[in-house]
């Protein structure tokens, strides 16, 4: 298997781990997936860092139902880092109402004491009217 494909894989699994985790409410696996220094861009616009999102996740103002990502296109950064991008579609509870968000969104995960974490995250909702295939 090509690096590329074996990087496709890598990331997509992680994605898989991570939506799994989003959608079990399993805050203290999902804290061991963030980097201290993560940055997360939602789709409003709004910016947390690790703990802020982490205390959103615990307090319940974040009810992830439903997290789906599909990844379109992986890029090496280097030996230990890589970007990915793709379409995200989740039903999640905020702040007491429930969202149905698409979105593009783009990760760049990296290799940190061994483990890969999450460094950023950045997501743009899709309008409506757009389909999966050309967003």
């Amino acid at each position: 298997m090509s690096r590329e494909a074996d990087l496709f894989l890598l990331a997509s699994g992680l994605e898989s781990r991570r939506a799994d985790l989003l959608a079990a409410g399993d805050v203290e696996s999902v804290a061991g997936l963030l980097s201290e220094r993560l940055y997360y861009a939602h789709s409003t616009g709004l910016v947390d860092g690790k703990y802020a999102f982490l205390e959103k996740f615990k307090s319940g103002e974040f009810v992830f139902q439903s997290v789906d990502t599909r990844l379109d296109a992986v890029i090496a950064l280097g030996e230990h880092a890589f970007q990915a991008s793709g379409l995200l579609d989740l039903d999640v509870r905020v702040g007491g109402q429930d969202r149905h968000i698409r979105a593009i969104h783009l990760v760049v995960w990296h290799q940190e004491d061994g483990f890969w974490r999450l460094v950023g995250h950045q997501a743009t909702s899709v309008p409506d009217g757009i389909s999966s295939e050309t967003a």
